[in-house]
This record gives structure tokens, sequence and C-alpha cells, in this order.
């Protein structure tokens, strides 16, 4: 799952004309827009960007469940692969499972109490109680349902304690019968039981670890504890009716439903990435069988490849009245996946949320036909339609190959991708929302294998995680020397590099890699061709060059070897941030020619800049042209290379209904130019989960 710490809420943005003439250029820009990674394009549909609980209702409508939706669909309602609905007010304060019964639907989460002052995603007070953790209840249409003694403005929340905001203290689970609420209240090894009608607590019990929970026919309460090492049955009344169903071994619970014969579905996220199936009719429960491919994305000989039954991060499965069978998967490092098949075990249809915080880049050498985002491989069409011009093609991350992949550890420095080709291979680079770590992965097949990685100091989350072996202090480069894609002791060595906050970190087209402090120079470490495993090499010792003028804050770093140019960003003297904006690009694009010989300044670009109200918050170089992308309204503005003049600039069309959320991280922006000289442009949109594709005819004419 991804959660981040967001600067703010993604804000809606009015487009405009995809072919009339923009007022802030001189000219007209001919292009359209598209986008990859979810299955609408914006307005009332998109899917929402996790799926990390699902309950499948008898007419086959879909609860399903997540942390976290930028645009506020935490539980969104899906029937036939249409969106249907969501429940309303979830945002900002979130949690993890959803129930129904005949009456009511049910959100387990947190909630900001109604007399805190409203704050920003990922900025609320840990030091003294805000926030309440429990149940809400809605009615089946969606509606709040409110009670006495019910908290929040809607009066719909029963409360079990208020406390700092702590996501550990949010209920993992939540099941429905006719009459009776189940909960787990997870982190204090608690089972409550409440009655539906009055939401009183009636009784509780003690489970270990309580996770998601689902009833049966009889009454019987089954629910996955011990962190998925087992799922267990009680009666309604807290007796224990079987300690451990027969799960394969190494299987990690990570979901329950049932099927239209009442036989339980236990979603396993271990190595098997499938659904069990137990008959309850016998004593002890027999499984019958287990569906979908054993090992899902990542079995057999194509691991990665995307197909129905090959799944990622199951999380809910069930049948409707019809005996169609629904399955939902959270992929590793969180994403939608919702399928639905016929009795006969046909998809029936499917639908995808794929990226959040993500934006694409092309692979240079297949003309913009293979797409890459973090960790997701798509097949794109540059002259298909808008929306018919993708297909989901693989999931690059394994995280039973490699468990010590960064993109499973740090999501959120990890997420702004560029294709490079080195030595004739193929790689992923990646930085983020911010740029402490940068990450190099070789393409193998279907899968992006952890190659190298360049950090400002030792890595450690926050559940306790290293990298093995890493170096206590300082700056280290790891190299993956034996080529298992593992992170050991002997493969770090020690490196010099920009201190304190640094916004600047990129690779070459050539493989070198560049960095920049934002007062002390630019550092560069050379690429020095491929080792026996198809790893880059570099020097572990630095070049460094003082900080050039005009710059006395510089931010991004954008060399082009074929030219030997450098493209620098920042502040001057003459044009300083004056907002206290955090991580922009700046205010200025200076060019510079001869940058290893002479370093001629040629031209500057003063980029569009309101104090907290517009700011370039990435760039991307491509052809003759720039693109900087300002961060609240989403435009780009597009620059001529040559001589720095002003082309125009683009916003998004009524193919995405002319809406953006905020660009939330440093790299939201990749450009390519195409061989007949159009150019695709890449930029991140989280507020409806996908990365925007603009399709710009070469405005400058250069391609015959």
């Amino acid at each position: 799952m991804r959660v981040f710490c967001f600067l703010a809420l993604s804000a809606l943005v009015v487009g405009a004309s995809i072919r009339g003439e923009n007022p802030t250029s001189p000219g007209t820009l001919r292009y359209r827009t598209s986008w990859v990674g979810n299955s609408f394009g914006g307005g009332p549909n998109w899917v929402q960007n996790a799926a990390e609980s699902m309950q499948v209702l008898a007419d086959g409508t879909l609860i399903v469940g997540s942390f976290w939706d930028e645009g506020g669909r935490e539980v969104g309602l899906y029937r036939n692969g249409a969106i249907v609905g969501q429940l309303p007010d979830t945002h900002m304060r979130a949690g993890f499972a959803v129930a129904a019964n005949d009456r009511f639907l049910f959100y387990a989460h947190t909630c900001g109490l109604e007399n805190q002052p409203e704050a920003r995603a990922g900025e609320a007070l840990k030091t003294k109680p805000i926030c309440y953790f429990g149940v809400s209840r809605y009615t089946r249409d969606g509606k709040h349902a409110p009670f006495p003694g019910g908290k929040t403005r809607f009066r719909n929340m029963l409360s079990f304690r208020e406390a700092p905001d702590n996501h550990s203290l949010i209920p993992r689970g939540v099941a429905a019968s006719d009459r009776q609420l189940f909960v787990a209240d997870t982190a204090f090894d608690t089972i409550r039981v409440i009655d539906i009608e009055t939401m009183k607590i009636l009784r509780e019990f003690r489970v270990p670890r309580p996770d998601r929970l689902a009833v049966d026919a009889r009454g019987d309460l089954w629910v996955i504890c011990e962190g998925g090492k087992c799922v267990a049955s009680y009666s309604a009344d807290g007796k224990l009716r079987l300690k451990a169903l027969p799960l394969p071994v190494g299987a990690e619970a990570s979901g329950l439903g049932f099927d239209h014969e009442g036989r339980l579905l236990v979603c396993d996220r271990g190595p098997r990435q499938q659904i069990h199936v137990f008959d309850l009719g016998q004593s002890p429960p027999r499984f019958v069988e287990s569906l979908g491919e054993e090992g899902g994305m990542f079995a057999g000989s194509e691991p990665g490849k995307a197909g129905p039954w090959r799944f990622a991060g199951p999380s809910g499965a069930g049948s409707d009245a019809a005996g169609n069978l629904y399955v939902s998967c959270n992929v590793p490092r969180g994403g939608t996946v919702l399928r639905a098949f016929s009795p006969r075990r046909e998809l029936r249809w499917e639908l995808l949320g794929l990226e959040f915080v993500d934006v694409a880049d092309a692979d240079p050498a297949s003309d913009g036909r293979d797409v890459f985002t973090a960790d997701d491989r798509y097949r794109f069409d540059p002259e298909a339609p808008s929306g018919k011009d993708w297909r989901w093609e693989a999931h690059t991350l394994d995280p039973h190959r490699y468990p010590h992949d960064l993109r499973l550890r740090f999501p959120g420095l990890q997420c702004g991708t560029s294709v490079r080709t080195l030595g004739g291979r193929r790689f992923l680079c990646q930085r983020g929302m911010w740029q402490g770590i940068l990450g190099i992965y070789r393409i193998e097949d279907d899968l992006a294998v952890p190659s190298v990685v360049l950090s400002s100091g030792p890595i450690k989350t926050d559940d306790g995680w290293s990298p093995p072996g890493q170096p206590g202090a300082g700056r280290w480069l790891w190299r993956d020397a034996d080529g298992d894609g593992q992170m050991e002791g002997g493969e770090y060595v020690a490196t010099t590099g920009p201190s304190g906050e640094y916004w600047a970190s990129n690779v070459d087209s050539a493989g070198d890699i560049w960095q920049a402090g934002r007062d002390s120079g630019i550092w560069r470490w050379r690429f020095r061709g491929l080792d026996a495993h198809k790893n880059p090499q570099y020097d572990s010792k630095s070049e460094h060059v003082p900080m050039p003028a005009p710059f006395t804050d510089l931010l991004r770093t954008e060399y082009v070897p074929q030219s030997d140019t450098m493209y620098l960003s920042g502040q001057t003297k003459d044009r300083p941030i004056s907002g206290g904006e955090w991580g922009t690009a700046g205010t200025v694009i200076v060019r510079y020619d001869d940058w290893s010989k002479t370093t001629r300044l040629r031209y500057r670009i003063d980029l569009p800049y309101v104090g907290e109200r517009q700011f370039i918050v990435s760039i991307a170089y491509a052809g003759e042209l720039a693109f900087a992308v300002d961060c609240k309204s989403a435009e780009v503005f597009v620059y001529n290379l040559r001589d720095g003049s002003t082309v125009g600039s683009m916003k998004p069309g009524p193919e995405v209904h002319r809406e953006s959320g905020w660009v939330d991280f440093r790299d939201g922006i990749r450009v390519l130019r195409r061989k007949n000289g159009s150019y695709l442009v890449f930029v991140e949109e989280d507020y409806k989960g996908k990365s925007l594709v603009y399709h710009l005819d070469d405005p400058l004419g250069t391609v015959k």
C-alpha cells in the first residue's frame, strides 16, 4: 500500500481547449490528451487508488475499501464493470475494512474530531487526541446512517477511543450479520460485537491480532489472525470453534469471503497468490481447491506478466447470487485490480486503478509503444483513440524474489521513472517526492531487478527495516555485484555528494549520475559500462564543480551528453522564491553550452511564478523543446530550446474532463520525441489515479 505525507489535497483544475490558442502563449499548440493506468479518464468515473478489502453483494455490487484515494473514493461501489457510487465524507482520515448486510454498509476507519482545525494530509498533530477510531454506519444506498451517541458531525460513527493520529489503531476487520456487527480492534487483540440497530457494544472477546472478518450462514465468525498466519473460527459469543484452517504452507491470509454455495474463500498474498476454497459443510472444513495460477503474476516462464487468473496481492473474493466470482487485488506497492468471472470461470470484466503518484516514461527504442511507470509496463499505441491506446502488460515488482526492492520499502522515494538504455540494455532510473535515494533497476524480461542504489545516508523504514549490510554512516553507492537482486554486505562503497536538502538528481542518457546541492555545486558519477551481471558500474569518487552563476539556489540539473549541453534551474538573486514553496524547480532555467570545456551561458528562461499560487515543480527536455509543469494548475509550459522562447502551453483536455490534481513530486513530467517529430508528454495525475499523456504535434515543424 502506498501512503504518503501529502502537502495538500489535490485541486480540481479547469483545462483549456485542446486545439485552441492558449492566452498565455503567442502560438497555437495542436495536441490531444490521453492517459494510462486507470480504466476511466476522470470526472465522476475513476477506479480508486487501492483495494485493501472487498465485500460482494448478492446483486454483484462490490464494496471496495482503501486507506487512501486522492479523489475521496476511499470506499467505492462497482457493478457490471461500472462505478455506481461511493461512501461520502471518508477523506483525510480513512481505514482498511468494509462490510454490509441487507440494511447497512460499514466502514472501519479513523476520523478527525469535530473540534479539530482543518489539517493538511500528513500534517496532523501527534501530541494530543485528535482522531476517533472505530466504525461508521451507512445506508445501503450510501448515505450516512446516524444513531444516538454517534460521533463526527454526521453522528454515524461508533468510536472506540480518541487518540493522536496513528494508523496502527485503526480496526483491520469488520463483518455483519442480520443483527450484529463484528469489528476487529486489531491493536488490542479484541473482537467487539455490536448491535447494528443501537450501535452499542454487546460483548468483547480476545483474538490474537485479528484482521479481516467474515460471518458464515450459521452465524459463526471467521477471523484472519496472527498477522495472516492462520484463519480461525468463533461463535458469535466468542467461543473458539476452529483454531486454524489447513492453509497451504507459507500462506499469508489477506481477505475472506464466500461463494454462492457458502464455501469460504481465503485470499493468500503469500508466494502462492491464490484464492483457497474450503467446504464448511464438513467438520473440520475440507480444502476444495485453489483458484488462480499458483504464484500469480510472478509464476511460470514470464514472471510479472498480467493475465486474468494471475493474481497479485489478492485482497478480497466473493460470489453474487448468480454464481459469478469477483476478486480484488491490491498489487504490491499499491494499485487496484477488480475482476469478475462467470460461473464457467471466464473473465467477464476487469477494472484497473494502477497509478498513484507515478509518472510514465516511454522507451525511446520503442518509439513510444513501450511505456513504464514505477512498477508497471504498458503497451501503448500512439495512433489509437484516447483511453483505448494502452494495455497493462506486466507488473515489474516481484516482492517474493526481490524483498529488498526499495519500491516496496520507500514507494514515495521511488516513483519518478526515467527509461535509459545503457550498454544495449534497458534500465529504469527512479527518484521521488524527495531525492535522498536514487534507484536503478535492470529490466529482465518483465521484471525490474534492483541493480544500483545511490543513497545520501543510511536507510531505515518506519517498521525498522534497513538494507542488509549497509554502512552505518555516510553516503553510499550499492551495486548488485553477485547478480541476485539482494542488498548484501560487501556490495557497498562510500562516496561523496550533496549534503542537507537537495532536489537535483538524475541519470543522463549516457548513464552518468548527476546531483546538485542547493548552494554547494554539482556532483557527477561517471558510468563505466556494465559488469558481468549487466549492472551499471560507477566510479565511487564523484567529480564536483562549484555552483555556476547566476544561481543562488540550484534545484534541477539536466545534462545532454550528445551536445555537451547543461540545463540548470533554480532561484536567482533577481527572481527569488517568495512564498516558501517546497521542492519547486525554481524560477529560472539557464542553458550552458560546451559544459565540459568552456561552459558558455547561452540564454535564460524566466519561468512562470506567483508566490504560493503558481510555481514550476518539474521540468523535462526532449528534442527541440523544454516542458515545465506548474504544481497547482498542472499547466505545461513549452519552450524552444534553440533560443529559450515561449512556444505555448497545454492543459488537460475534455478526454480527461479538463481536470488534474496537483503535480505532487519533483520528477512528475517525462517526454519522448517520436520519430515523426511529435511528442508524447507524460504528467503525473494522482487526483484520479493515472498518468496523463499529451499527444503534441511538432510545433516547430523540424521533421518533414
